[in-house]
């Protein structure tokens, strides 16, 4: 009987001989188990201890609160309009029930990880100049930590943490990666941890990846101001969208009525169109508007910021503008 059996049988230790390095072993594998069990309730423990933390660090989970609650609010909407022309409504306000959270905690953090991006180089120029001034990389950082560094702040001050607990620099920067794994980051703490191994100077290796973060940052937001000229013709367009069928809608479609009705007075309602429904085609027009300013707004996160989920908030944006404009002005 091995090791591995002795735990998976749960042995008691007075009951087998064993020696010293056996003893370890057992002893390392059942404590490797118990964290690696822990690890697995990690998340659920911190959602229910900070909610709102837990759902600003991962976006994604707001769909497993948002959905459920657009399900209901769609059940009880059926429910309430069923067999009437307010059902388009509640599926409108399902939907957007379904996406609102989720879009405003995607904007948060994205927002909250740009202020973070923008005063990394400053933290690793600062590390930098300390430790050229002699100073050792955990007192460098426990230094800047007394800094500014704008929403950077918290985290260099839980690096100075993690440090002062014997954690190294490179094991540090690699969890600092961990919790805010944007692009800039990882490539930042990659090429810091890279060259260390190498054997590099820090105070070198540091104020290169400042150079090059910065860089990258600044190469991003001109990527980001060139493209947000296609997310005002996305809008444009949209709206230039939204006023044609409009314009259909108030003039073109009550006049083909009234052509409807003259002609099966006359008695050529089958040779023309005499079965016009204009509350229809104003119902389509409508379905037409609101498909239209929903996926203009994905396309427009994504061509805009790079990313289909940063254009939830504009999906929202034009959904509700066709909305509003055939409930209430058309």
């Amino acid at each position: 009987m091995n090791i591995m059996e002795l735990f998976r049988k749960d042995v008691p230790y007075n009951d087998v001989n064993l020696t010293e390095e056996e003893l370890c072993a057992l002893e390392d594998s059942m404590v490797g188990r118990k964290i690696e069990g822990s690890k697995k309730n990690v998340l659920l423990k911190e959602f229910l201890k900070k909610p709102g933390a837990t759902l600003f660090r991962h976006p994604e989970y707001t769909f497993i609160i948002s959905v459920p609650a657009a399900l209901l609010v769609f059940i009880f909407g059926m429910y309430v309009t069923w067999g009437t022309v307010l059902i388009d409504d509640v599926i409108i306000f399902s939907v957007l029930t379904s996406i609102t959270p989720p879009a405003i905690a995607y904007d948060k953090k994205y927002r909250y990880t740009s202020k973070i991006e923008e005063y990394l180089p400053t933290f690793l120029r600062d590390i930098s100049e300390m430790s050229r001034a002699g100073l050792t990389l955990p007192r460098s950082v426990n230094t800047v930590s007394k800094g500014e560094y704008g929403d950077l702040t918290t985290e260099v001050r839980q690096m100075d943490l993690s440090m002062s607990w014997g954690v190294s620099f490179e094991r540090t920067l690699r969890n600092f990666a961990d919790r805010v794994p944007t692009p800039i980051i990882v490539r930042s703490v990659s090429l810091i941890t890279q060259a260390s191994r190498a054997g590099g100077s820090v105070p070198s290796v540091l104020e290169a990846a400042a150079r090059d973060a910065r860089e990258v940052k600044l190469l991003e937001q001109e990527r980001r101001g060139n493209m947000i000229v296609y997310v005002v013709i996305i809008y444009m367009s949209f709206f230039v969208f939204l006023f044609v069928i409009a314009m259909l809608t108030s003039t073109f479609v009550p006049v083909m009525a009234e052509a409807g009705k003259a002609a099966s007075a006359a008695g050529a309602g089958s040779q023309f169109i005499g079965a016009f429904d204009p509350a229809e085609y104003t119902r389509l027009m409508l379905h037409t508007a609101v498909i239209q300013g929903f996926m203009s707004g994905l396309v427009a996160g994504q061509m805009g910021e790079g990313a289909v989920t940063k254009g939830l908030k504009h999906s929202i944006i034009m959904t509700l503008i066709g909305w509003l404009v055939f409930t209430f002005v058309i």
